[in-house]
C-alpha cells in the first residue's frame, strides 16, 4: 500500500495517458477514413492533458526536479544548499496554496453557474477538478521533498 501512495500520481499519469492516446488514435483514424472528427474526444484528450500536467509537476517534486538548476545550486557550500531547498520550497508551498485557492473557486463558479462542457454537456467543474487536486498534489510531494532533503542534509547525507 505504501508503494502505492508513494506512486499515485504516477499511475494516475499512465492511465490517463493511455486513454489519451487511445483517443487520439481513434479521431486520427476517424478524421483520415471518415473525414469526420469526434470533438467530444477532444475535451476529453484536453482534460486528461491538464491533469497530466499538474501530476507531473507533483512526481517531478517529489525527486527535486523542480527545485532550481543543480548546476548553481552544487557550487555552493553544503551547508547553503540547505537554504535554497527551503526558500525553494516555500516559493512551491506559496504557489501550490493559489493554484489551489483559485482553483476551488473556480470549481465553485462552475458548479453555481451550471456551466456544462460544448460537445459532452458534462458539467465543467468535473473537468475543473484537475486544478486544486493537482495542486494539492503538488503541494504535497514540495513538502515531502523538502522536509526529506532537509533532513538528508542535516544527517550530511546529500540528496
Amino acid at each position: 500500500m505504501r508503494k502505492f501512495i508513494s506512486n499515485f500520481e504516477n499511475y494516475i499519469m499512465a492511465v490517463a495517458l493511455f486513454i489519451m492516446t487511445f483517443i487520439t488514435v481513434i479521431n486520427v483514424i476517424s478524421r483520415k477514413f471518415l473525414h469526420l472528427s469526434i470533438s467530444f474526444l477532444e475535451e476529453i484528450t484536453t482534460a486528461m492533458f491538464i491533469l497530466i500536467s499538474l501530476l507531473g509537476t507533483a512526481a517531478a517534486a517529489k525527486k527535486g526536479a523542480h527545485l532550481g538548476l543543480s548546476i548553481f545550486t552544487d557550487l555552493l557550500p553544503k551547508k547553503y544548499q540547505k537554504y535554497v531547498v527551503a526558500f525553494s520550497t516555500l516559493c512551491a508551498i506559496f504557489f501550490s496554496y493559489f493554484l489551489i485557492r483559485y482553483g476551488i473557486d473556480m470549481v465553485i463558479s462552475e458548479v453555481k453557474s451550471g456551466q456544462t462542457t460544448p460537445s459532452l454537456g458534462w458539467p465543467e467543474w468535473i473537468f475543473g477538478l484537475a486544478l486544486p487536486v493537482g495542486g494539492v498534489m503538488i503541494l504535497i510531494r514540495f513538502i515531502e521533498y523538502g522536509i526529506n532533503s532537509f533532513k538528508a542534509k542535516e544527517d550530511g547525507k546529500c540528496q
